[in-house]
């Protein structure tokens, strides 16, 4: 290995440490309570260390929301596979159970930022807007999704991502109930995901 590859293996993996460190504050404490001299505190090393990987807190938030975000979209990409023969309801229910699954792994993490109402972050969260399908990937493939049953075909844009945000937040408020109800059987929480899914299938027929 060169020596300027070693050097940059190297900083990869301060990034790294850096984005773990401030992952684990935001899901036991919450965004807003993530600080360059906490993530300092908890890899111990300088704050002036941090300062010259990310320019502030709100860069390390951002750099997590966007990896954050793209591991979604592509869990939701490889749960939409060809084996599906493109039937459109199941293609939506194993999308929103891998989406499901994934913000679940994230424990406290992830309602800790999706609830954060900061305006840096929610730059990055926001789905409720018009419009969100063109901006956020993952709306965006609902809506496609969506768009493929046979009586949403003669439905404007508008009208399917408005079911789509509806559709997607469910599933989030489900998330989050989950996710504070953490002492809850499996069998329980595996029986409300189902039923979710189902409940959700009966909406997109029907819409």
């Amino acid at each position: 290995m060169t020596k300027e590859a070693k050097k940059e293996r190297e900083r990869e993996e301060m990034r790294n440490l850096i984005l773990e460190a401030a992952s684990s504050i935001i899901a036991a404490e919450g965004a807003d309570k993530l600080s360059i001299r906490k993530i300092a505190q908890k890899i111990e090393y300088s704050a002036g260390i941090i300062y010259h990987y990310f320019q502030n807190k709100n860069d390390i938030i951002e750099h997590l929301l966007q990896k954050g975000y793209q591991d979604m979209v592509s869990g939701i990409r490889s749960a939409q596979s060809e084996e599906m023969g493109g039937e459109p309801s199941l293609i939506l229910k194993q999308s929103l159970q891998q989406f499901i699954t994934m913000a679940l792994k994230e424990g406290s993490q992830y309602p800790n930022v999706m609830l954060n109402d900061s305006p840096a972050v929610l730059s990055h969260t926001s789905v409720l807007f018009r419009g969100a399908a063109q901006e956020r990937k993952a709306i965006g493939m609902l809506c496609h999704c969506l768009g493929q049953f046979q009586h949403m075909k003669d439905k404007d844009q508008e009208y399917i991502e408005l079911t789509a945000q509806v559709i997607w937040s469910a599933a989030f408020g489900l998330i989050i109930r989950l996710t504070v109800e953490k002492e809850l059987p499996e069998e329980q929480s595996e029986a409300l995901i189902s039923h979710h899914l189902d409940t959700m299938l009966v909406i997109a027929n029907q819409s």
